[in-house]
């Protein structure tokens, strides 16, 4: 049977609807040359990652309470609030190194007792209520009891099954020993690993309802970390 031009050229265009929506999805598809460029933009979020995006909501109360410009409110005014954190690194930031060069025909320890004091505290930054500083090289008092130092530290135990608000590397801690063989060098790099969360936050407004989401991120030290280094050939030290 013969089509119609019209419902053929329906059916063409249906076909080539339904072509583009099975399509894998990428960053950038060009079409042929001299009809332009469709470019898709995705968020950070990967799809295919089961764990993101985690959502964090913050009550203070246990029920809803008594709102005189909503009456059905869905959150308590200037106490809750809800965090969404769409990215997670795992970092390791350094502090300092040792090294040794072992020119002898036997293996030495390489080690060294620190003479400074080193320290990390937990940052949460963009968010309404706390703005704490990330530090190294010296001290930091930091409020365990303030809410999205709370909320990150709960996050971070989620994603990296350990957390703390404060890590230092003390003055006459020992870094090493560690063993360098004849002929190699070995150099220790000691830091902090660290877990840095970025997001958006919502607090509840005085109506009972959530506000417009801000920019969210907080970097959680997570353990104390070395990492050692054995090379023979200097182009190895990379």
């Amino acid at each position: 049977m013969k089509l119609a031009p019209k419902v053929a050229a329906t059916l063409s265009a249906a076909a080539l609807a339904f072509s583009m929506a099975s399509a894998p999805a990428s960053a950038a598809d060009t079409t042929d040359a001299g009809s332009g460029t469709i470019i898709n933009t995705y968020p950070d979020t990967p799809a295919l990652n089961a764990t993101l995006p985690i959502v964090e909501t913050y009550h203070k109360s246990d029920s809803l309470k008594a709102n005189i410009l909503n009456a059905r409110p869905v959150c308590n005014a200037w106490e809750d609030y809800r965090t969404v954190v769409y990215k997670v690194t795992d970092n390791f930031t350094p502090v300092g190194t040792i090294s040794t060069t072992n020119s002898t025909s036997a293996p030495v320890n390489l080690t060294q007792n620190l003479s400074k004091t080193q320290t990390v505290t937990m940052s949460v930054n963009g968010s309404k209520t706390e703005t704490a500083s990330f530090n190294l090289g010296g001290t930091q008092n930091l409020d365990k009891g303030s809410i999205n130092a709370g909320i990150a530290y709960s996050i971070a135990k989620t994603v990296g099954g350990d957390a703390s608000y404060s890590l230092s590397w003390s003055v006459g801690q020992t870094i090493g020993p560690y063993e360098v063989p004849a002929g190699y060098t070995g150099e220790a790099t000691y830091g902090f690993r660290t877990i840095a969360m970025t997001g958006t936050q919502q607090y509840c407004m005085l109506n009972g309802t959530w506000s417009n989401p801000v920019a969210w991120r907080a970097n959680v030290p997570i353990k104390n970390q070395v990492t050692v280094k054995l090379y023979s050939n200097p182009a190895d030290s990379y």
